[in-house]
């Protein structure tokens, strides 16, 4: 009798499959319930990993951090070059005082990109010579608050800051041999 049951698709065969849906759809109701009771527990908004979706919501697109602030006819720009602001920490306010007491051609930056001590990891200041789309040369400047040695860029720095010079080169129309790079820059 039990042969019978099996060909006509009940019995054992019937039973092992219910029993299966009924695993899953149990399993996928207790991690949404667990997940939803931790989430209770913590109203936090998740932290910022190395590749966390919080990271990437919580900075305005590059876009947004290199278009928007432009107030006046926008300038000829040729070159885009990135360098160091050879400091552990800091902010576009901060490295513009620092450069100037250094008496740093420098000074004269366009952008600069976080750390997290300062501002955030990866977020992009525009400065006020940026704004005025006031140039030397024609060079677009991006600053990028690192030290080689003692404090060096992290990887969501050097996203950024290529994410910046790919939206500027192709605003402004700038070939790839007018972009300058600090010399261990891994893209």
């Amino acid at each position: 009798m039990e042969r019978r049951l099996n060909k006509q698709g009940t019995g054992k065969g019937m039973n092992k499959q219910k029993r299966t849906l009924f695993v899953v759809i149990s399993l996928v109701a207790s991690m949404t319930i667990g997940a939803l009771f931790l989430m209770a527990l913590d109203p936090q908004i998740p932290s910022g990993g190395a590749y966390s979706l919080a990271s990437y919501l919580r900075l305005d697109p590059v876009e947004n951090a290199a278009f928007r602030p432009i107030t006046t006819q926008p300038a000829e720009w040729n070159r885009i070059e990135v360098y160091y602001s050879r400091t552990a920490s800091g902010n576009a306010e901060d490295l513009a005082v620092v450069s100037h007491l250094r008496d740093t051609p420098r000074a004269e930056f366009h952008f600069v990109i976080g750390n997290g001590k300062g501002v955030q990891d990866g977020q992009i200041q525009y400065t006020n010579s940026w704004k005025i789309q006031q140039t030397a040369n024609g060079i677009i400047r991006i600053c990028v608050v690192a030290d080689l040695y003692n404090s060096p860029a992290t990887d969501y720095q050097v996203r950024r800051a290529t994410a910046l010079v790919e939206a500027l080169s192709r605003k402004f129309g700038i070939k790839t041999q007018y972009i300058r790079y600090p010399a261990d820059w891994q893209l």
